[in-house]
């Protein structure tokens, strides 16, 4: 289960807004999460919230899958996809329809902030979050190639079923980003939310941090080909490197005291995006930053030499284009 699930769950039933409704997607009854959400509809009989446990199989995507009779069953037009370690405030809905008012407005999604993290591997998710995917989620949202993050993402069904709906996503694993890509095609916008949501991460072990990135970065891989090779450019490590080096065969200055200081402005740079989060110790956002920074490079030629994902237990092979193989 999710860090604080419980937690994370109950903030949905305490959203001020007129009128909502919550659905619950499990795969089956022995999923662990199964108890809690029982708890939570018994304890809050007035908000109009179910459960439903129906899986289906509509393509490789289990996630699709999950949700697809959730997703059929919903009441309104306006869908909020939200995964469950996401933990809202009692405005959120308030603020994501007000930017949907916007007739040219398609789909919304959100920055994601890393909070309470526990844990070597949760330190370093968090770091990742708040600075890597924060930067280059706004980078790519002003040069007008949105990313959309299924994290928390809100659309119109009646605009969906133009590209499909959910039946049309369960081919890809990125079932979020191709979604607003699809959006995108109809001519209508995708927009950031006003504010980040946060994602609550918990106590992670390294692998874990590891596993969950090398999925994140092999499907980057697949829906974004030339981006991937640049990544490493793109980092602190490798651009100080060719860049100590190229000063040195140019005006003999000192390599490592040109990577010295460019590492500390990278860190710099990042530090306000940093503290954005909960204000832990100095101390951890330091050696948290160096490490993920050191780190990158060997991730990114983890994730390089292989197309399999692992989510949830299940094996999953990409192709070009974000498309999933056979699933063993």
């Amino acid at each position: 289960m999710d860090s604080d699930l419980e937690e994370n769950l109950k903030s949905f039933f305490q959203l001020d807004y007129p009128s909502y409704e919550i659905l619950f997607s499990l795969a089956n009854h022995e999923d662990p999460a199964y108890a809690i959400v029982k708890k939570l509809l018994e304890s809050h009989p007035q908000v109009a919230a179910k459960l439903i446990v129906s899986p289906v199989v509509l393509g490789p995507n289990p996630k699709v899958n999950n949700m697809v009779r959730a997703y059929e069953q919903a009441n309104n037009d306006l869908i909020l996809i939200s995964d469950s370690n996401i933990r809202v405030t009692s405005d959120y809905l308030k603020r994501f329809s007000k930017q949907m008012k916007d007739k040219r407005v398609g789909m919304i999604t959100a920055v994601i902030l890393g909070y309470q993290a526990k844990g070597i591997g949760g330190q370093l998710e968090a770091i990742f979050l708040n600075t890597f995917y924060t930067r280059w989620m706004r980078v790519l949202f002003f040069v007008g190639r949105p990313c959309v993050v299924g994290k928390s993402m809100m659309f119109r069904r009646s605009v969906a079923r133009r590209f499909g709906g959910m039946n049309a996503l369960a081919r890809y694993l990125a079932e979020d980003y191709m979604a607003g890509e699809a959006i995108r095609r109809l001519g209508l916008k995708v927009v950031l939310a006003e504010e980040p949501v946060k994602q609550y991460i918990g106590n992670l072990k390294l692998s874990d941090f590891w596993a969950r990135h090398i999925r994140w970065g092999r499907i980057r891989k697949s829906q974004v080909f030339l981006a991937f090779l640049a990544e490493p450019f793109l980092g602190s490590v490798l651009s100080g490197v060719l860049g100590a080096i190229s000063f040195y065969s140019l005006i003999n200055t000192s390599i490592i005291l040109f990577f010295v200081f460019h590492m500390l402005f990278w860190f710099l740079l990042d530090l306000p995006l940093l503290l954005k989060s909960e204000n832990p110790k100095f101390s951890t956002l330091v050696w948290g930053w160096f490490l993920r920074e050191f780190l990158a490079l060997p991730l990114w030629l983890n994730i390089a030499v292989g197309n399999s994902v692992n989510w949830r237990g299940r094996k999953l092979y990409l192709q070009p284009g974000g498309l999933l193989a056979t699933e063993v």
